[in-house]
Protein backbone atom coordinates (compact mmCIF):
# COMPACT_ATOMS: atom_id res chain seq x y z
CA UNK A 1 0.00 0.00 0.00
CA UNK A 2 1.15 3.71 -0.11
CA UNK A 3 0.09 7.14 0.76
CA UNK A 4 -2.70 8.93 -1.28
CA UNK A 5 -4.26 12.45 -1.19
CA UNK A 6 -7.82 13.18 -0.20
CA UNK A 7 -8.60 16.88 -1.31
CA UNK A 8 -10.95 18.79 0.84
CA UNK A 9 -9.67 16.40 4.18
CA UNK A 10 -6.94 17.95 6.37
CA UNK A 11 -5.31 14.91 8.14
CA UNK A 12 -3.15 17.40 9.95
CA UNK A 13 -6.39 18.84 11.32
CA UNK A 14 -7.20 14.90 12.44
CA UNK A 15 -4.13 14.41 13.88
CA UNK A 16 -4.51 17.47 16.24
CA UNK A 17 -7.89 16.37 17.56
CA UNK A 18 -6.11 12.89 18.13
CA UNK A 19 -3.30 14.68 20.10
CA UNK A 20 -5.95 16.58 22.31
CA UNK A 21 -7.74 13.61 22.99
CA UNK A 22 -4.77 11.51 23.27
CA UNK A 23 -3.84 14.17 26.42
CA UNK A 24 -7.38 14.27 27.77
CA UNK A 25 -7.87 10.42 28.06
CA UNK A 26 -4.40 10.30 29.70
CA UNK A 27 -5.63 12.22 32.66
CA UNK A 28 -8.67 9.57 32.36
CA UNK A 29 -6.93 6.50 32.23
CA UNK A 30 -4.79 7.71 35.34
CA UNK A 31 -7.62 8.58 37.19
CA UNK A 32 -9.06 4.96 36.23
CA UNK A 33 -6.02 3.48 37.39
CA UNK A 34 -5.52 4.97 40.70
CA UNK A 35 -9.08 4.11 41.77
CA UNK A 36 -8.72 0.83 40.34
CA UNK A 37 -5.74 0.23 42.89
CA UNK A 38 -7.54 1.77 45.82
CA UNK A 39 -10.59 -0.47 45.06
CA UNK A 40 -8.61 -3.62 44.65
CA UNK A 41 -5.22 -3.44 46.42
CA UNK A 42 -3.64 -4.70 43.29
CA UNK A 43 0.05 -3.46 42.53
CA UNK A 44 -0.12 -3.59 38.94
CA UNK A 45 -2.47 -0.71 38.88
CA UNK A 46 -0.67 1.82 40.79
CA UNK A 47 2.98 0.77 38.98
CA UNK A 48 1.56 0.93 35.18
CA UNK A 49 2.64 3.82 32.62
CA UNK A 50 0.13 5.34 30.45
CA UNK A 51 1.78 8.51 28.38
CA UNK A 52 -0.53 10.70 26.02
CA UNK A 53 2.35 8.76 23.36
CA UNK A 54 0.61 5.15 24.17
CA UNK A 55 -2.64 6.60 23.84
CA UNK A 56 -2.38 8.64 20.88
CA UNK A 57 -0.84 5.89 19.31
CA UNK A 58 -3.72 3.52 20.12
CA UNK A 59 -5.89 5.97 18.42
CA UNK A 60 -3.94 6.91 15.59
CA UNK A 61 -4.32 3.07 14.73
CA UNK A 62 -8.33 2.88 15.65
CA UNK A 63 -8.64 5.56 13.41
CA UNK A 64 -6.88 4.61 10.56
CA UNK A 65 -8.36 1.25 10.68
CA UNK A 66 -11.69 1.97 11.28
CA UNK A 67 -12.96 5.47 12.66
CA UNK A 68 -12.07 7.27 8.87
CA UNK A 69 -15.15 5.24 8.21
CA UNK A 70 -17.50 7.72 9.84
CA UNK A 71 -20.10 9.06 7.50
CA UNK A 72 -19.35 12.58 9.55
CA UNK A 73 -15.83 12.59 8.30
CA UNK A 74 -17.05 12.52 4.47
CA UNK A 75 -14.73 10.09 3.18
CA UNK A 76 -15.38 7.41 0.64
CA UNK A 77 -14.90 3.68 1.31
CA UNK A 78 -13.95 2.48 -2.17
CA UNK A 79 -12.36 -1.08 -0.52
CA UNK A 80 -13.60 -4.01 -1.69
CA UNK A 81 -13.33 -6.32 -4.99
CA UNK A 82 -15.00 -4.42 -8.10
CA UNK A 83 -15.93 -6.72 -11.70
CA UNK A 84 -14.90 -4.27 -14.66
CA UNK A 85 -15.74 -4.31 -18.32
CA UNK A 86 -13.22 -3.21 -20.15
CA UNK A 87 -12.88 -1.36 -24.04
CA UNK A 88 -9.82 -0.70 -25.70
CA UNK A 89 -10.41 2.05 -28.53
CA UNK A 90 -9.04 3.32 -31.56
CA UNK A 91 -7.93 6.47 -32.32
CA UNK A 92 -11.29 7.23 -33.75
CA UNK A 93 -13.01 6.12 -30.84
CA UNK A 94 -14.08 2.83 -32.08
CA UNK A 95 -13.66 -0.52 -29.93
CA UNK A 96 -10.63 -2.39 -30.73
CA UNK A 97 -11.68 -4.92 -28.43
CA UNK A 98 -13.25 -5.84 -25.13
CA UNK A 99 -11.71 -7.43 -21.70
CA UNK A 100 -12.37 -8.19 -18.54
CA UNK A 101 -11.10 -7.68 -15.31
CA UNK A 102 -11.27 -7.47 -11.25
CA UNK A 103 -10.43 -4.33 -9.74
CA UNK A 104 -9.21 -4.64 -5.50
CA UNK A 105 -9.03 -1.98 -3.80
CA UNK A 106 -7.48 -1.96 -0.15
CA UNK A 107 -7.80 0.79 1.53
CA UNK A 108 -6.41 2.83 5.61
CA UNK A 109 -7.22 6.21 6.14
CA UNK A 110 -3.54 7.26 5.26
CA UNK A 111 -3.11 4.52 2.26
CA UNK A 112 -4.35 2.79 -0.72
CA UNK A 113 -3.58 0.38 -3.41
CA UNK A 114 -5.81 -0.47 -6.76
CA UNK A 115 -4.55 -3.85 -8.18
CA UNK A 116 -6.28 -4.46 -11.39
CA UNK A 117 -6.20 -8.63 -12.76
CA UNK A 118 -6.91 -9.35 -16.21
CA UNK A 119 -6.63 -12.76 -17.98
CA UNK A 120 -3.32 -11.82 -18.88
CA UNK A 121 -1.98 -8.90 -16.77
CA UNK A 122 -1.92 -7.45 -14.03
CA UNK A 123 -1.31 -3.83 -12.69
CA UNK A 124 -0.35 -1.83 -9.11
CA UNK A 125 -1.16 1.76 -8.66
CA UNK A 126 2.13 3.70 -6.88
CA UNK A 127 0.18 6.63 -6.54
CA UNK A 128 -3.41 8.13 -5.91
CA UNK A 129 -5.77 11.25 -5.29
CA UNK A 130 -9.11 10.92 -4.31
CA UNK A 131 -11.48 14.07 -4.34
CA UNK A 132 -15.17 14.99 -4.06
CA UNK A 133 -17.27 15.76 -7.34
CA UNK A 134 -19.52 18.80 -7.58
CA UNK A 135 -22.57 19.17 -6.99
CA UNK A 136 -24.72 17.37 -4.47
CA UNK A 137 -25.41 14.18 -6.54
CA UNK A 138 -21.68 14.23 -7.52
CA UNK A 139 -20.23 11.28 -6.44
CA UNK A 140 -15.89 10.39 -6.44
CA UNK A 141 -13.09 10.38 -8.46
CA UNK A 142 -9.86 8.74 -8.05
CA UNK A 143 -6.53 9.74 -9.95
CA UNK A 144 -3.98 6.74 -10.03
CA UNK A 145 -1.03 5.91 -11.77
CA UNK A 146 0.32 2.42 -12.23
CA UNK A 147 2.45 0.10 -13.42
CA UNK A 148 0.94 -2.86 -15.22
CA UNK A 149 3.16 -6.45 -15.60
CA UNK A 150 2.41 -9.28 -18.38
CA UNK A 151 1.50 -12.61 -16.63
CA UNK A 152 5.13 -14.86 -17.28
CA UNK A 153 3.63 -17.24 -19.73
CA UNK A 154 2.74 -13.81 -21.82
CA UNK A 155 6.34 -12.03 -21.61
CA UNK A 156 6.82 -12.59 -25.58
CA UNK A 157 3.40 -10.95 -26.31
CA UNK A 158 2.88 -8.32 -24.05
CA UNK A 159 5.71 -5.52 -22.54
CA UNK A 160 5.61 -3.87 -19.38
CA UNK A 161 4.18 -0.49 -19.03
CA UNK A 162 3.30 2.34 -16.84
CA UNK A 163 -0.45 4.12 -17.31
CA UNK A 164 -2.81 6.37 -15.73
CA UNK A 165 -6.13 6.14 -14.66
CA UNK A 166 -9.40 8.24 -13.96
CA UNK A 167 -12.03 6.51 -12.02
CA UNK A 168 -15.65 8.59 -11.23
CA UNK A 169 -17.79 6.40 -8.70
CA UNK A 170 -21.63 7.08 -8.40
CA UNK A 171 -22.82 8.85 -5.20
CA UNK A 172 -23.87 4.89 -3.76
CA UNK A 173 -20.37 3.52 -4.04
CA UNK A 174 -21.21 0.67 -5.68
CA UNK A 175 -20.60 1.67 -9.45
CA UNK A 176 -18.10 3.57 -11.49
CA UNK A 177 -17.08 4.89 -15.10
CA UNK A 178 -13.05 4.91 -15.71
CA UNK A 179 -10.59 6.48 -18.38
CA UNK A 180 -7.13 5.47 -19.20
CA UNK A 181 -4.20 5.29 -21.32
CA UNK A 182 -0.76 3.40 -21.23
CA UNK A 183 2.71 4.57 -22.63
CA UNK A 184 6.39 3.23 -22.26
CA UNK A 185 5.64 -0.30 -23.49
CA UNK A 186 2.04 -0.31 -24.51
CA UNK A 187 0.57 2.52 -26.22
CA UNK A 188 -3.13 1.91 -25.52
CA UNK A 189 -6.23 3.60 -24.10
CA UNK A 190 -9.65 2.68 -23.71
CA UNK A 191 -12.65 2.85 -20.74
CA UNK A 192 -13.82 0.93 -18.09
CA UNK A 193 -17.05 0.30 -16.07
CA UNK A 194 -17.11 -1.39 -12.76
CA UNK A 195 -19.69 -2.60 -10.26
CA UNK A 196 -18.81 -3.46 -6.76
CA UNK A 197 -19.20 -7.24 -5.83
CA UNK A 198 -17.89 -7.21 -2.45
Amino acid sequence: MHDYAIFGHSRATIGRWLGVASVILTGAVSSLLVWLYEATNIEAFATAIITPAIIYFVLHYCFDRFGWKIPFFSIPDISGIWSVKGETLNEDGSTKYNWEAEIDIEQTWEKISITLKTAKSSSESYTATLGKKPGTKGGWILHYSYTNNPDTDQFHELNSHKGYCELVFNKDLNQGEAAYFNSNGRRTFGRMTLRKEQ
